[in-house]
């Protein structure tokens, strides 16, 4: 049977709009429908909490001109459909003003149509490119996206030297959207895709795949996948004994991947942002401080590390916020302001939205990984 998807409305903090106390201020309503239960949890788990505190925090200093911030949280479970009748019910239902969410990317597409008829001032979770590519009026995002990382990959391989890849994917929107970027730029960058092809996100054995790559004059391989296949990949990897370089996606750049692997992690790389690599950052990298003091903020919260999910949500908030703050809950102003935001520093990167871009984020704010020893080393 199929989990109900569980409602959680938090009101934090208690607003007054008369001194003798009669009666509360309307809330700001924000719907965030999240992953939050099964494998992926921890991925809408994260965003939770930070939306949470981050919400508490504003409402203990008065809210958004005297009205609390209010997070209507549903449980998507990752599935297009419920994400779907969730999304339908926050706008006619529960009559949100806005909506921060939707944790995986394959969940977030057919959702797109239902937010732009209802003309809802959205900041997506989701990573995939094709979330605001082409633009959508009302869609906007956070993550890091296939595109730039893609172009930060290729960059560096570059660099490198590398000439022929070979590359497999998932069949999904997160698969789908790398493997796309990756045959859009590769010809930028002088490089040859050698070998392409795609396995499910049920695979439990994709080594008949890898074998194939023996066959070719690849010199690295690159997967793209989210969730468990990238651990299935490499595992299968490492089982035939390739030598071939291993690049994962940014989806990959977790400390549970690696727990998952052991040694068997150890020389993949990774394009990804600078979150799990903060603390090596130069002094005067402005996203340092931003990253330390969330992540310790996190910690002393919850008491457990944050991660990059988070940091989206964390990212996304703020950006909320000060739209807010600018035009109330007016939904076209609203959706103004988000657009309008200009050199905002956030923990993904210096976020300049516009017309024709509701990412916001280049290639210059991704750095490069190595696993080493277990953990991520930060390279450039």
């Amino acid at each position: 049977m199929r989990k109900r998807s569980i409602i959680i409305s938090l009101v934090i903090g208690v607003f007054l709009l008369t001194s003798n106390g009669v009666s509360a201020a309307d809330p700001i309503k924000i719907g965030s429908p999240l992953l939050l239960s099964g494998r992926g949890a921890f991925v809408g788990g994260a965003e939770k909490a930070t939306l949470e505190m981050m919400a508490e925090k504003v409402n203990k200093s008065g809210g958004i001109n005297g009205r609390p911030i209010e997070f209507i949280f549903y449980d998507t479970e990752a599935k297009p459909d419920i994400a779907v009748r969730l999304v339908k019910r926050l706008i006619q239902k529960d009559k949100v003003d806005a909506i921060i969410g939707i944790s995986a990317s394959w969940a977030a597409f057919p959702v797109i149509p239902i937010i732009e008829k209802h003309k809802i001032p959205t900041i997506m979770l989701g990573s995939a490119s094709k979330i605001v590519n082409p633009v959508n009026k009302y869609i906007f995002k956070t993550p890091s996206d296939d595109r730039i990382v893609v172009a930060k990959l290729l960059d560096y391989l570059q660099k490198q030297g590398t000439k022929k890849i070979a590359i497999m994917s998932s069949q999904d929107g997160f698969g789908d959207g790398g493997r796309s970027e990756l045959l859009s730029q590769t010809p930028k960058y002088g490089i040859e895709i050698v070998f392409d092809d795609k396995y499910t996100m049920d695979d439990t054995d994709v080594t008949p795949t890898i074998n194939k790559i023996k066959k070719t004059d690849a010199q690295v391989v690159v997967n793209w996948s989210s969730k468990r296949a990238p651990v299935i990949m490499t595992m299968g990897y490492r089982q035939l004994g390739m030598t071939l370089p291993l690049y994962q996606s940014h989806a990959a750049l977790s400390a549970d991947f690696l727990k998952a692997l052991g040694e068997k992690g150890n020389g993949i790389k990774i394009a990804s942002f600078k979150f799990p690599g903060a603390e090596n950052l130069a002094d005067n990298d402005p996203q340092k401080k931003i990253i330390l003091d969330y992540q310790a903020q996190y910690q002393e919260k919850f008491d457990k590390p944050a991660n990059q999910f988070g940091a989206c949500a964390f990212d996304a908030f703020n950006i909320m916020l000060k739209a807010l703050k600018i035009a109330g809950t007016d939904k076209e102003k609203l959706r103004d302001a988000i657009e309008n935001t200009k050199n905002h520093m956030g923990i993904n990167g210096e976020f300049n939205y516009s017309s024709d871009d509701h990412g916001g984020l280049t290639k210059k704010t991704m750095v490069m990984y190595e696993a080493v020893d277990n953990k991520w080393k930060l390279l450039e």
